[in-house]
């Protein structure tokens, strides 16, 4: 091989990786995990599970809402999910870290966020009236949705 042929392999190959890198650098979203904070506990947000962050990451990427705006609850102390009426082995419980409470502000955009969260591969969803509840608990049972208050039927259920 002639060596203008490897200098401009090289070449190329510097310049592709550093478009790559640049791409990272300013596509790359550096989460506030304060905003998943039990109210009782600073720095509790720190333990939510990486795996739920990047569906969530996806979510709002595939919906265009503000995902990480729109926390209404993560990370729970079991005082501070007893407070709130969480259930006694509920998925936000630290240290499991597993799920989150949206905000939203229309039917529209809730019923957006129980789609989009499906095709996401959320499999356990709750819908309430003005939050969607989403987690990835394992231990619970899978490809459910419910409503609020508890053991009433889902306004939409994206897995009928």
């Amino acid at each position: 091989m002639n060596k203008q042929y490897l200098w401009a392999v090289g070449g190329a190959f510097v310049v592709i990786s550093g478009v790559i890198v640049i791409k990272r650098l300013l596509h790359k979203k550096d989460i506030d995990f304060s905003i998943f904070d039990s109210p009782d506990i600073p720095n509790s947000g720190k333990c939510m599970d990486k795996k739920l962050i990047k569906m969530l990451q996806k979510l709002e990427k595939q919906t265009n809402i503000p995902i990480f705006k729109l926390i209404n609850s993560g990370a729970r102390s079991p005082s501070w999910n007893a407070k709130v009426g969480g259930v006694r082995n509920s998925a936000h419980l630290i240290p499991k870290c597993q799920a989150v409470d949206i905000k939203t502000t229309s039917m529209t955009m809730r019923n957006k966020l129980v789609i989009a969260a499906k095709s996401i591969g959320f499999k356990r969803i709750g819908v309430g009236k003005t939050f969607v509840h989403l987690d990835i608990d394992p231990s619970k049972t899978q490809n459910v949705a419910w409503g609020y208050p508890s053991g009433t039927k889902p306004p939409i259920n994206p897995f009928t």
